[in-house]
């Protein structure tokens, strides 16, 4: 049997460590602190979270079973709160995902039409921009991340969640604690609920450089002018240029659990990973954090059989 009173620490306070950290809470784990080095209401290029779109719109492969689980997880849970709160910068909205490349099987018979809701394949030429072959319409949500993450962090605090606002260098320090060339992407234009609009994207390996590029802006603005024609017939203001890190990592995701000793021996202790997301975090986030919270329990049950 698992000691729901144990101390448990949540590395980082994105979308993941803060949906991680609620998840525990609402599973009866009542002694869970989130030590992050930034926090929602900070303004920094390495916190990645609030640079998100976002919206749900599924990354996952057909080949791809726990992604898809991830997703339709989060999708569900992101209607309930839509439906639910007002104030979670979450707003339910339809959309249309067009296709100009060759057709795969993930296009012509995607996995999740049976998990959104409205799902319907647009054909007819009439119903689709120049140049593209397929579409899909459906019902999804569109996340207003500034307003979400700060949104879970009330939720979590609400529900007795302590958040901790601390740079650690070692893992031990929780033990006190109390794309170059743009040469493919996705072109989207995402509504939000407070009026504004945001334009993207770019998909560049290794391009760590926090500045906008002139000539990407110009190149955003094109793509998604052909994409939504209606955004010329009425003068737009560009409030700001956002550019942010998709916190990706080679191999995928990692969600697994490690033991590790301190620096001085004295203590063992189990860490359950969970990150490298990339650009789906967002739209994954609940499913994500029901699986890292399954996969720590089955280490805490493990080694407390072990010392039976």
């Amino acid at each position: 049997m698992i000691d729901t009173d144990k101390p448990i620490i949540v590395v980082g306070a994105g979308v993941i460590g803060l949906s991680v950290a609620l998840q525990l809470r609402e599973q009866g784990y009542k002694n869970i602190t989130s030590v992050a080095k930034y926090i929602p209401g900070d303004v920094c290029i390495e916190y990645t979270s609030p640079y998100a779109g976002a919206h749900w719109r599924t990354m996952a492969p057909n080949s791809d079973k726990l992604l898809q689980k991830f997703d339709a997880v989060t999708y569900d849970r992101f209607m309930d709160l839509a439906h639910s709160s007002d104030n979670t910068g979450i707003m339910i909205a339809p959309s249309y995902d067009y296709y100009d490349d060759a057709l795969s099987s993930e296009v012509t018979d995607p996995w999740f039409k049976d998990v959104v809701q409205d799902f319907e394949f647009l054909t007819e030429k009439e119903d689709l921009p120049h140049g593209a072959q397929l579409g899909h319409k459906y019902t999804t949500v569109l996340i207003n991340t500034p307003v979400y993450i700060a949104w879970l962090a009330s939720k979590f605090k609400s529900l007795g969640g302590k958040i901790v606002q601390r740079n650690l260098g070692h893992i031990d320090e929780v033990l006190s604690a109390k794309e170059p060339q743009w040469t493919q992407g996705i072109n989207y234009v995402i509504p939000r609920s407070d009026g504004t609009v945001v334009l993207g994207g770019t998909a560049n390996k290794h391009d760590f450089n926090p500045f906008p590029e002139t000539q990407t802006n110009n190149t955003i603005l094109e793509k998604t002018f052909a994409l939504c024609p209606e955004l010329k017939e009425q003068p737009l203001e560009i409030v700001k240029y956002n550019v942010g890190l998709r916190p990706s990592r080679i191999g995928g995701v990692r969600i697994e659990n490690e033991m590790l000793t301190s620096r001085n021996r004295k203590q063992t202790i189990q860490v359950t990973h969970g990150y490298g997301h990339g650009g789906f975090g967002v739209q994954s986030s609940w499913g994500s954090a029901e699986y890292i919270v399954q996969v720590m329990e089955n280490g805490l049950i493990k080694s407390t059989a072990a010392r039976l």
